[in-house]
């Protein structure tokens, strides 16, 4: 599905990176995908995302992040990297989220 954003951006010593990226897919249930990417590795976003021809009952989704960029999971520290909840607010054709840094968060929309 086609999704239209203003990705914003942040510095990375010189460069110049885009803050957030994002894709959208329809299954054949009719149940929307969204999956976003907060890429800033040092500040949350919070994100709206208007949906168009689409309305929303419910929406539910887990986030993945770590408290550093290359933290892996061990087996003294299983857990380090491992999908949480995350809260989805709806308003009318709008969806709001709190993207943690660093993260990937896939919300399901019925």
């Amino acid at each position: 599905m086609p999704v239209a954003f203003n990705a914003g951006t942040y510095r990375r010593n010189d460069i110049t990176l885009p803050r957030v990226d994002a894709i959208a897919a329809k299954d054949a249930n009719g149940k929307l995908w969204l999956e976003i990417t907060n890429v800033d590795p040092g500040q949350a976003v919070e994100v709206e995302a208007t949906l168009t021809s689409f309305r929303a009952k419910s929406a539910a989704g887990e986030t993945l992040t770590a408290p550093k960029v290359d933290s892996v999971n061990t087996f003294r520290e299983p857990d380090t990297v491992a999908p949480k909840p995350v809260s989805v607010e709806i308003e009318g054709s709008k969806l709001k989220l709190h993207l943690a840094p660093k993260s990937i968060t896939v919300i399901s929309v019925q």
